[in-house]
């Protein structure tokens, strides 16, 4: 099973899932970016130079007083990058733009080597 997460709202469930490992095996494969918006970001499905450039150096751009997490920060880059766009970015809801396939196939070459991607219950309908 591979179970990509998001790692700034991951850890509550940790321990569950060190349980499930337990008693099923080594059945599980763990990715925990630094946040979904980050991995949609570091995959050039949003096409922006800057955004190239705030992933070079992220401590640069990134104001503690203003953003409580760099989780926060790359949501708001975000969703202001895709604001007004077909990928517009709300993190409540997964735009479904984001689960097309040119950009499933984006956002999965950035994933590391050996992980595959993993079709979702709605791909298969």
């Amino acid at each position: 099973m591979l179970v990509i997460a998001d790692g700034a709202a991951f850890g509550p469930i940790m321990e569950m899932l060190t349980d499930y490992q337990l008693k099923y095996g080594n059945s599980l494969t763990l990715y925990v970016p630094e946040s979904i918006e980050w991995l949609i970001l570091s995959s050039g499905v949003v096409p922006d130079s800057e955004i190239s450039k705030i992933l070079e150096a992220p401590y640069d751009y990134i104001e503690s007083s203003q953003y409580f997490s760099w989780e926060r920060f790359f949501t708001a880059l975000l969703v202001e990058k895709t604001s007004h766009t077909y990928l517009q970015y709300n993190k409540s809801v997964l735009n479904k733009a984001y689960l097309q396939e040119h950009e499933k196939e984006l956002i999965s070459a950035v994933l590391p080597k050996g992980i595959l991607p993993v079709e979702s219950k709605n791909d298969r309908e």
